[in-house]
């Protein structure tokens, strides 16, 4: 953008903008463009913007048998991609691979990266402790300041969700919403919220647990004994264990891919249960934009194609929970890669480099 449009964003007159961008373009952390020319008369504008190869940070996914990594730049774009099995589960275990992966990535871009940013299915507090990661068997670990001793490199922890969705409100269909919100279905369910700007964390870092929330009082119990959570309906595990009771052999035998599939999609019952989570995701999401009123709202995990095979469904359930006066709200639903999760995750490093860029 124009120092003018920056001035303006920011409160500051041409010359306090002035002197502020001069430093930063010093340090080869921001660049001037060529002129554009103008529609009218005037001179030409010069933009701003941020030098790509200013820096490359790390952002990391972890799930409960596999490690994702990816180096990208400061406009969130992936340079490199890595994947490696969880051989060992325990913090110190997991810190090791960690320093491994990144150390790797560095050698490839021939740079050492800023940060390092490392999302889980955990609440954590402070974006540095994980309180618990019930996947990993975790509690009250200090991943952050582990991973700085054994990288040297400042480091920030996030619950994978609320990361992701700051990756989206950064770079991606979020950019410029506000507020704005993401929720995604696989293994678990959860919300991701962002108010200008900030990913809402909550005071003890569960903000966006919806996955047990009671969606139908007389529907099957989660694993631990919710009947008819959102969980319990909607999850990857709910889903299958309910299609294998009605097929009659065993969840680890069915996948997702194979329920949304032509040819189950022929059985009446598998059908229902398709559906039945389907009505159970446009419960959380319509609920959450009573609550919330976001700009946009996106659907994501591995279980997006359940909502996209039942859209009708899921439309419906939303717009029935929509107040009369309240003007509907686009929901979009996005596929899964676990990259974009890892992209997540690099856009909390981004803004610690940010931070630790300005302070210097």
């Amino acid at each position: 953008m124009s120092r003018a449009e920056l001035g303006r964003r920011l409160g500051l007159s041409a010359a306090t903008t002035t002197r502020t961008v001069r430093p930063l373009i010093e340090a080869n952390l921001i660049e001037e463009r060529p002129p554009q020319e103008t529609a009218g008369p005037g001179r030409p504008v010069r933009q701003l913007a941020v030098v790509e190869r200013s820096a490359t940070v790390v952002g990391v996914k972890l799930t409960d048998d596999t490690l994702h990594a990816v180096l990208t730049d400061p406009l969130g774009q992936v340079l490199a991609y890595e994947t490696r099995p969880l051989t060992r589960t325990d913090a110190t275990g997991v810190t090791a691979l960690i320093a491994s992966v990144v150390a790797q990535l560095a050698g490839r871009s021939g740079r050492r990266p800023e940060a390092i940013g490392i999302s889980l299915g955990a609440a954590v507090v402070g974006r540095r402790t994980v309180v618990v990661a019930s996947f990993l068997g975790w509690r009250d670990v200090p991943l952050a300041d582990m991973v700085l001793d054994a990288t040297g490199l400042p480091c920030t922890v996030a619950n994978d969700v609320r990361a992701f969705a700051y990756a989206e409100a950064w770079f991606g269909a979020g950019l410029g919403r506000d507020p704005f919100a993401l929720v995604t279905l696989g293994a678990g369910i959860g919300c991701g919220m962002v108010v200008a700007g900030e990913v809402v964390s909550g005071a003890r870092g569960t903000a966006g647990s919806v996955g047990h929330l009671p969606v139908d009082p007389s529907g099957p119990r989660c694993e631990i004994g919710h009947p008819g959570c959102a969980r319990a309906l909607a999850s990857t595990s709910g889903i299958l264990n309910a299609a294998a009771e009605h097929l009659g052999c065993q969840a680890q035998d069915l996948t997702l891919d194979a329920l949304l599939s032509p040819q189950m999609r022929q059985d009446d019952g598998v059908v229902a249960i398709l559906r039945r989570a389907a009505l159970a995701a446009g419960t959380i999401v319509g609920t959450l934009i009573a609550y919330v009123d976001p700009e946009l709202v996106i659907v994501s995990g591995e279980g997006v194609g359940v909502v996209e095979s039942c859209r009708e469904v899921f439309d419906a359930q939303v717009e029935g929970l929509r107040h009369w006066a309240a003007a509907p709200v686009p929901v979009l639903t996005r596929p899964f890669e676990f990259d974009e999760w890892a992209r997540g995750a690099a856009a909390l490093a981004l803004e610690r480099w940010t931070l630790v860029a300005g302070d210097r």
